[in-house]
């Protein structure tokens, strides 16, 4: 009910003016309102004790109501904020207390399951009389799946940059290739034509062919990076498993010949044409070859295996760098989390690899090789659907 004293009661958020809201009728379901937000909220007092905690936050971060509240925030919160002090790590919450004005940090931290998730968490004051900060109410909103679209984004955005550069540099090299190809075949002719010593006229031919060698060499590496500029939405067709290993061994083994790493190649010369999109089994080749390498920066083996079952293809990538740790053979899946120092890795690749590959109707699996080293097997459909997004 309405209370007849207007100035006693506020005005109700968005309400035309006039009209006013009693606070006393929404009291007995603000407990409801609060547990019924999608957005973890936390309540945490000046002194840094919680005093309340919706459904939302218990559920994410796997706490406890009754152990909750009343305890100290640095103890029992999933906040990864672990000093006053200046720097970094200062608590938001801290900040808060000395601003008396709201904060804003993005936060990666592992949920009640022990993913890694990526939060946007607002630290909102409330002030009592005196001006002075009373409460912080924390908001953590989950942005995992928004963060990873948006890098998706950014880096298909890259990619279609990187394709149209490399279709640019493939026609500008293709271009002087064709007139010296067409240099060559003229000096066959006029060789032809010259009445040459043998032995001087052999050592002509042995040139000019290992000159025709090395600019088909450069025609088949052009070749390759026009395979960038194709849009990554491409129809699904038969695909060759094999030429995408093989063209991928290739653009990396300028990198691997720089950091001592050797690659075997076993490829099933049997193996049938699968039913996929090529960009995204070049994308799996290119993710599982190149964090093969990256593991071992000091040297070693990259072996990469195909073979044929009954009715799928088997892609495996070994490398014998230090292998996966046992804690994270579980979370290397999750979006952005990497084991790299900072600015070396999105934590994407394997996410990606992933989905592409669930996405044909496959299966990968990860697992430490004896000894050291990590081994990636694919399993694909030979028949599979392509993948509507893959």
């Amino acid at each position: 009910m309405t209370s007849p004293n207007a100035s006693a009661t506020p005005r109700a958020l968005g309400a035309p003016p006039g009209k006013t809201i009693d606070l006393e009728q929404l009291r007995p379901i603000l407990p409801q309102l609060i547990d019924s937000l999608s957005d973890a909220v936390v309540v945490v007092d000046r002194a840094q004790r919680v005093v309340a905690a919706n459904r939302r936050y218990l559920e994410a971060f796997g706490l406890n109501r009754a152990d909750l509240v009343g305890s100290a925030c640095k103890d029992v919160l999933h906040c990864p904020e672990v000093t006053s002090g200046p720097g970094p790590n200062r608590c938001a919450a801290c900040d808060v207390i000395e601003q008396r004005r709201p904060q804003r940090r993005l936060r990666s931290l592992p949920d009640a399951t022990g993913a890694q998730r990526r939060w946007e968490a607002s630290f909102n004051p409330i002030l009592d009389p005196g001006g002075e900060v009373s409460h912080i109410v924390e908001v953590w909103r989950d942005i995992t799946d928004r963060s990873e679209l948006e890098s998706q984004l950014s880096h298909g955005e890259r990619l279609a940059s990187l394709g149209m550069l490399a279709a640019g540099v493939a026609h500008e090299i293709n271009n002087p290739l064709a007139s010296v190809m067409a240099g060559i075949e003229s000096l066959s002719r006029w060789m032809k034509r010259c009445r040459l010593e043998a032995a001087a006229a052999a050592e002509a031919a042995e040139v000019l062919a290992v000159i025709e060698q090395e600019i088909t060499r450069c025609r088949e590496t052009t070749d390759k990076l026009m395979l960038l500029a194709q849009p990554y939405s491409v129809a699904p067709s038969w695909v060759r498993l094999n030429q995408a290993a093989r063209d991928t061994v290739s653009l990396l083994r300028f990198q691997m010949r720089k950091q001592g790493v050797e690659v075997v190649e076993e490829l099933d010369p049997d193996l049938p044409e699968i039913w996929a999109k090529e960009t995204g089994m070049r994308a799996v080749c290119m993710n599982l070859m190149m964090n093969a390498v990256h593991a071992m920066p000091a040297g070693g083996t990259l072996r990469v295996v195909t073979a044929g079952r009954e009715s799928s293809v088997a892609l495996t990538v070994e490398d014998t760098g230090p292998g996966i740790a046992p804690q994270h053979l579980d979370r290397i899946w999750d979006p952005f989390f990497t084991t790299k120092p900072m600015g070396q890795g999105t934590g994407l690749g394997l996410s990606i690899t992933q989905r592409i590959v669930s996405r044909h109707g496959g299966t990968i699996r990860v697992e430490n090789l004896p000894g050291r080293g990590a081994r990636f097997v694919v399993e694909l459909p030979i028949r599979g659907s392509g993948g509507p997004d893959a």
